[in-house]
């Protein structure tokens, strides 16, 4: 069964600075769906929105319909990854793994040097190895929508297209909402396309839109 996750009408200011403007936007599983803008667009703040830990002057965020004030209370429903490393640095991959419903042996499968060291402690790793790490579990992880603040950054290039492979794999028991600066590698795993700019929301339809709309030039 198909489910949605929508958002509408969220304006967001900071002060005398307005971020966003009457943002809609329409999620489904099955599909991945990715958020474009330029540095401070309010890609980040928005994800935030939508998982309820930050307020905006009006938003309205509904599952199938249903309006929910905080979805982070439900991360059967909704998990998200921000772009700041969540995971506390003294857990070790297997209690992370379990924490998050995830498959160990699958990540060991699929990126086999972890494999060499499976039981350091997370801080140990390097950045790019923590990011990939906290991506799986929250891609992996049993939940309606998964939201992705720059996956694709900071890890290597043969990392990205293995992660582009899981997560065109895994859409097809969930909804993944992502952004990133790395816009062909979002638009190589996207069915939906969104760009912010000057506040608002823009469908994208065809890459040639972002050259029409200014985010590439």
């Amino acid at each position: 069964m198909m489910n949605w996750l929508e958002v509408d009408s969220v304006n967001l200011e900071f002060g005398e600075k307005r971020v966003l403007s009457d943002i809609y936007m329409r999620f489904e599983t099955g599909k991945v769906s990715g958020i474009l803008g330029r540095n401070g667009s309010g890609k980040s703040c928005l994800l935030r929105i939508i998982f309820g830990t930050l307020r905006a002057r009006y938003s309205n965020v509904r599952f199938n319909g249903k309006a929910v004030s905080r979805p982070f209370r439900n991360p059967e429903k909704i998990r998200y990854m921000p772009q700041v490393s969540f995971i506390p640095k003294y857990l070790r991959l297997k209690n992370i793994f379990e924490l998050y419903g995830c498959s160990l042996p699958e990540l060991l499968n699929d990126f086999t040097e972890f494999a060499r060291e499976p039981n350091l402690p997370f801080g140990h790793y390097s950045f790019g190895h923590k990011r990939l790490i906290e991506t799986w579990v929250i891609l992996k992880s049993p939940s309606e929508f998964v939201m992705l603040d720059e996956p694709f950054s900071y890890i290597m290039p043969l990392h990205v297209e293995k992660l582009k492979q899981v997560i065109k794999n895994e859409k097809s028991g969930k909804g993944i909402i992502i952004t990133d600066h790395l816009y062909r590698d979002l638009l190589d795993v996207t069915d939906d396309l969104y760009l912010i700019a000057d506040y608002a929301s823009l469908t994208i339809r065809d890459p040639g839109d972002l050259r029409k709309y200014g985010y590439l030039a």
